[in-house]
């Protein structure tokens, strides 16, 4: 058929295959620039190696139970937790569906980082999306005329939606893999903001286009997933705009449907989409960052309590003044006198235990003296000792 016989020309204007960014507000270019930073900062961060496997972990955990979370799944992300251990028993058989839904998810996200290591790249094309699609419903009680891993044949609408055109559906997920295909322009100098881009556009796309019978939220967030895997985005950093999407779904939908009203519309224009997604990715890529450099501060303080502060031979005051310190470092909150012997081990407490009831103040007071804590009320550990640029005036004026 003809590119300009083609039904979704009338029907759905707004798909033309660009982003127009000569108009677009500066505030985009800020983000760009902002979500292209700290993508590089947080690729640059240095990790144990056990740390970097539980972050990972726990990230595709996240972004599984975000993703199936937006389609309605009740499972919590501990059920989504236990489900990627193997070790599910107490969910109840009449959420077994559900179970499946996420256990399909684990395996296509698993599917996309096997492929990487074994060299094989992100699979960026219609066949890949065709298998994503197979996976997600595997095992899924699907309605009449919907087959797993094939593009639909027949009308769909969705929350008043209505899809592509059934006979159009195949030429525009082809025609979008051949767009993302292409160099946008900011490929050779900034590939990390052309390749966010791109994914944030495929994601609008395939929600514009709804070209399978099911699975297609869930199939646009993998694209989306798969598309900055192949830019160089960490994989901490890939599912952080589905976790954005779940916790703001209101905004999610509303922005969508803002999006694809008609070409006439200024709100037909796909910015709107992209300023969301890029703001919360700039927001979630932040909050990430400040984890992992509190993470990295908590090692840095251990390793200088043990190897500075208490290095060499140590009087059994010296170690337990050095314990006491480790125990008040893990907390997150500072701690009034009266509840610390409540929250101190019971292997610290026996330390204590022949000593005289002003042994534990003592202590506290030779800490304080060598600013290794601070009382403000209650006992926090200095660690912010060891930020090496904290700012000397936090007052502008």
């Amino acid at each position: 058929m003809p590119d300009k016989n083609r039904s979704y020309l009338t029907s759905h204007p707004w798909i033309r295959f660009g982003l127009d960014l000569k108009n677009a507000p500066f505030t985009l270019w800020l983000l760009l620039g902002a979500a292209e930073s700290k993508c590089k900062h947080l690729a640059g961060i240095p990790l144990r190696p056990e740390k970097q496997e539980e972050l990972n972990r726990v990230s595709l955990e996240k972004g599984v139970h975000a993703t199936t979370a937006i389609e309605g799944n009740t499972l919590s992300e501990d059920d989504v937790a236990e489900i990627s251990k193997g070790t599910h028993t107490g969910i109840p058989k009449s959420q077994d569906y559900q179970r499946q839904e996420v256990q399909n998810m684990l395996d296509a996200y698993n599917a996309v980082l096997y492929a990487i290591k074994g060299g094989r790249g992100c699979g960026v094309n219609f066949e890949a999306f065709q298998e994503d699609n197979a996976v997600i419903l595997k095992g899924q009680n699907l309605k009449d005329g919907v087959v797993a891993g094939e593009v639909r044949a027949h009308a769909v609408v969705v929350n008043r939606y209505r899809g592509a055109p059934a006979e159009d559906c195949e030429y525009l997920v082809r025609k979008l893999f051949q767009w993302l295909d292409e160099d946008w322009g900011l490929k050779e100098e900034h590939p990390l903001v052309e390749g966010i881009l791109k994914a944030i556009m495929a994601h609008l796309y395939v929600a514009w286009i709804h070209p399978f019978g099911d699975g297609n939220g869930r199939g646009a967030r993998l694209l989306e997933f798969r598309l900055l895997m192949n830019a160089g985005i960490p994989l901490n950093a890939a599912h952080l705009l589905t976790s954005y999407y779940n916790k703001t779904r209101s905004l999610y939908y509303d922005t969508l449907e803002a999006t694809s009203r008609t070409a006439q519309s200024k709100e037909g224009d796909p910015i709107a989409f992209v300023l969301y997604a890029l703001q919360g990715f700039v927001d979630a890529l932040d909050e990430q960052i400040r984890s992992i450099l509190q993470e990295q501060l908590n090692v840095t303080w251990e390793n200088y309590v043990h190897k500075t502060v208490f290095g060499g031979k140590l009087t059994p005051a010296l170690r337990r003044r050095r314990d006491l310190l480790l125990e008040i470092s893990a907390f997150k909150e500072p701690v009034l006198y009266n509840e610390l012997k409540r929250r101190l081990s019971d292997g610290l407490l026996k330390l204590y235990q022949d000593k005289t009831p002003r042994a534990l103040m003592r202590d506290l007071n030779d800490l304080e003296k060598r600013q290794l804590i601070r009382k403000v009320p209650g006992y926090i550990a200095a660690k912010d000792r060891m930020r090496a640029f904290l700012p000397l005036c936090n007052d502008p004026r």
